[in-house]
């Protein structure tokens, strides 16, 4: 679910389906959220965002009198964005995290294109 905290909901259904079944979390680590503990066997990855650090690069940018404008990006060359590996059954799955990394060096070096929206 791409809905943050919100999609919590979506988490603890996953984990009830049964064996075999995967969420992935959003925005933060959620296999790590304490919320989340009981269900967290289930939490495969999350996709995450580094909201922190594009906070500190854009207050460091006004203090340093050189405020960043306009659209800034933070994607997966600048590990703005990506999977955690908190879950160690997602670390095992050692021919997922291969095609993972490998599809990630591929967009960054633009033999992928993600389509992005305006």
């Amino acid at each position: 679910a791409a809905a943050g905290l919100a999609g919590s909901g979506s988490i603890e259904a996953v984990s009830t389906a049964g064996a075999g079944k995967w969420s992935i979390g959003v925005d933060s680590d959620q296999y790590a959220q304490a919320g989340l503990a009981q269900y967290k066997d289930s939490i495969l990855t999350s996709a995450t965002k580094d909201v922190s650090d594009a906070v500190y690069n854009l207050i460091k940018s006004v203090a340093d009198g050189k405020p960043q404008s306009g659209e800034i990006r933070y994607g997966l060359d600048k590990d703005g964005v990506g999977l955690t590996d908190t879950n160690p059954a997602y670390v095992k799955m050692t021919d997922v995290t291969a095609a993972v990394d490998k599809a990630k060096q591929e967009i960054i070096d633009g033999k992928i294109t993600v389509k992005t929206t305006p």
